[in-house]
């Protein structure tokens, strides 16, 4: 019996570490140009990518659900990994997160989903097939809007998907993935801190650019990210999972360190010079500590705390120039609103399948100004929905205006099951308080077709579905 199970054990061993030679090697002979010469650019691109992605599942279907745990900080540093360095079609969250398919295979869904969870999948399987549609109707092309329906919908997707799988089995595990999502939020903040004090900046490594703001004569820091308001977004999900780990942990238990992480986190946020941003990491911090069924008293003793914090902090720190020159600035909000009569505008050229993905800003620069208050619009929308309604008209944006939905229905959801659970009601407050976020910055950015922030969402969306999912199932079983 034991002859036949040594090489089985060996192979077991070995085998994700051969794969991993295996693509070291292709990726080796890649960067040296041999593989261009020998299969043509396109052809080898796509046989690295078939190697890569295939290695990632041997890998996750060895690691199982470790790998989710270490996505959120290796994605961290990892973002930056992109091959070929002008138009990546190898990046590190298109291998680890598409290597997730592999534990999605291997871990079947054991509980039945409930009504609200139900709906909230639904939701995103239809703005992925409506997305997905109208981006190859805009073009074919991989680096274009298919790049973007990939990376910011049909990966957020996948990461939902395995991140409920995960948290379904216990308590426990929606920890671990908060507690990895707050060291995530410490290494961003970590990386935007580092940005501030010593100039270099990775805006340009990831194919964005440096955002240098003339009204507050400062450069915006974006950590890692190709731009800032996904950075700054990422942090305040981060900053919610956080406040959940440190509400969720034992009595007696040590937090300094956690606290020492949340301030990193909040320290990015400000960097980031997103009014915002502010706003949402507040709404983050009320909700997750207020929010609890029945205690009215609590929710207006924080949010009454709050105000007061707010407005001497907001008092203390107008005597920087900086933040002085933000908060001040009117003319940025004419700029908003001139934006969106212009975005409705193009809207009604093309109501029912919009102008095209990605095609926005080239449009918006064709037609004539419109102005608020004297101040003109620009060429990018600055609101996820008005942007989505223009570029896919609405047979895109119910998509979204159904996930928005649904998502307040987990909010719901969750409050609902806070009656018998603490961990509902602690998962209430951080969710309502990351999507509150989500939704404050989405009104005034463009925040739908960045994928670092949508998959920091999505990860945290994931586990509050499935231990919702649990916690429902366990309630049904006591009661019956």
């Amino acid at each position: 019996m034991r002859g036949p199970a040594q090489p089985l054990w060996v192979m077991r061993l070995a085998g994700p570490w051969l794969a991993v030679a295996g693509a070291a090697i292709l990726s080796g002979v890649f960067a040296a140009g041999q593989a261009d010469v020998w299969l043509g650019r396109n052809p080898a691109l796509l046989l690295i990518a078939a190697v890569a992605g295939g290695t990632f599942l041997i890998l996750f279907s060895f690691l199982g659900s470790s790998a989710i745990v270490v996505w959120p900080i290796a994605a961290t540093v990892g973002y930056l990994v992109e091959l070929p360095r002008d138009h990546p079609v190898l990046t590190f969250d298109r291998l680890w997160v598409g290597g997730l398919l592999a534990y999605v295979a291997l871990n079947r869904r054991r509980i039945e989903r409930t009504p609200v969870t139900r709906l909230l999948f639904f939701a995103l399987l239809w703005l992925v097939a409506s997305y997905g549609l109208r981006a190859l109707a805009t073009s074919a092309s991989i680096y274009g809007p298919v790049r973007t329906w990939v990376d910011a919908i049909v990966l957020p997707t996948i990461l939902f998907v395995a991140c409920e799988r995960y948290c379904l089995l216990g308590a426990d595990r929606a920890r671990r993935l908060a507690g990895a999502l707050m060291i995530a939020g410490g290494v961003l903040g970590a990386i935007g801190i580092a940005e501030r004090i010593w100039g270099f900046e990775l805006a340009t490594v990831t194919g964005g650019a440096v955002r240098f703001d003339q009204a507050i004569d400062q450069t915006r820091i974006s950590g890692p990210y190709p731009a800032p308001e996904t950075y700054a977004l990422s942090l305040i999900v981060c900053f919610a999972a956080t406040l959940y780990w440190i509400l969720s942990r034992r009595r007696g238990s040590g937090y300094g360190w956690a606290l020492a992480l949340a301030g990193i986190q909040l320290a990015g946020v400000g960097l980031a010079f997103f009014r915002a941003g502010w706003v949402a990491a507040i709404l983050v911090a009320v909700a997750s500590i207020a929010f609890r069924p029945g205690r009215f008293g609590r929710t207006f003793a924080v949010v009454g705390i709050s105000t007061a914090l707010a407005l001497a902090a907001t008092s203390q720190l107008q005597q920087n120039k900086t933040v002085a020159a933000r908060v001040q600035n009117t003319d940025n909000i004419y700029s908003r609103l001139a934006t969106y009569k212009q975005g409705f505008e193009i809207f009604r050229s093309a109501p029912v399948f919009g102008i095209g993905v990605n095609g926005y800003h080239t449009v918006a620069e064709a037609r004539p100004l419109e102005f608020v208050s004297g101040v003109r619009s620009v060429t990018y929308p600055h609101n996820s929905y008005i942007g989505l309604l223009a570029e896919q008209g609405l047979v895109g944006f119910l998509p979204l205006l159904l996930l928005s939905y649904a998502v307040w229905r987990l909010v719901r959801g969750l409050r609902s099951a806070s009656f018998q659970s603490k961990e509902a009601a602690l998962l209430m407050g951080t969710v309502a308080g990351a999507a509150l976020g989500y939704l404050i910055m989405s009104l005034t950015l463009t925040m739908l077709p960045y994928a670092p922030s949508n998959l920091f969402f999505a990860a945290l969306l994931g586990a509050a579905s499935g231990r919702l999912d649990a916690i429902t199932k366990q309630s049904q079983a006591s009661s019956s």
